[in-house]
């Protein structure tokens, strides 16, 4: 597991989708902030 997991309410799943839209590092989420994350995480999975 990367930094990601680390954090609140994320596991290994979101961290997983999180890294296939760009985003590794908790800097980076912080910058897209959460609703554009889960926008771009949303756009690669429909059952998001």
């Amino acid at each position: 597991m990367g930094e990601l997991a680390n954090l609140i309410n994320i596991g290994k799943t979101v961290e997983e989708q999180l890294n296939q839209v760009g985003i590794t590092t908790c800097e980076q989420l912080k910058k897209t902030g959460s609703k554009e994350s889960w926008l771009k995480i949303k756009a690669i999975d429909a059952s998001a």
